[in-house]
């Protein structure tokens, strides 16, 4: 079964992403496949949410 990234996780790929940082770097820093990281940048951008909407999200 795939591993799967908590909310947190999530977050951070979010915040670092929108501080400019490659999916690459992201990656390295998170320890999370930049295959990863890209498609979950892909679903928020999708899903048409500001920043502040998916960061205040709580699960």
């Amino acid at each position: 079964m795939a591993n799967t990234l908590d909310l947190m996780d999530l977050k951070q790929i979010l915040t670092l992403h929108l501080d400019g940082l490659s999916n690459r770097k992201i990656g390295s820093m998170l320890s999370i496949h930049r295959n990863s990281i890209n498609a979950n940048v892909q679903l928020f951008k999708a899903s048409k949410h500001s920043k502040e909407e998916f960061l205040k999200l709580q699960f």
